[in-house]
């Protein structure tokens, strides 16, 4: 391999943990949106039952 051959490999390569780091911080911020969503979904359903509990 000459110097331009390793050199365009590194790039590649680069480039690859690069996008490797990306779609990562993506999983975590959808993730944590989801977890975010599903707390949320279950405080209001815990809140619509305490408020119909609370009418009989």
């Amino acid at each position: 391999m000459n110097i331009d051959q390793i050199r365009e490999q590194l790039h590649r390569l680069i480039d690859e943990v690069d996008d490797i780091y990306v779609l990562n911080g993506l999983y975590r911020n959808l993730s944590a949106e989801k977890r975010h969503r599903e707390a949320y979904e279950k405080e209001q359903r815990e809140k619509a039952q305490a408020a119909k509990n609370r009418k009989k």
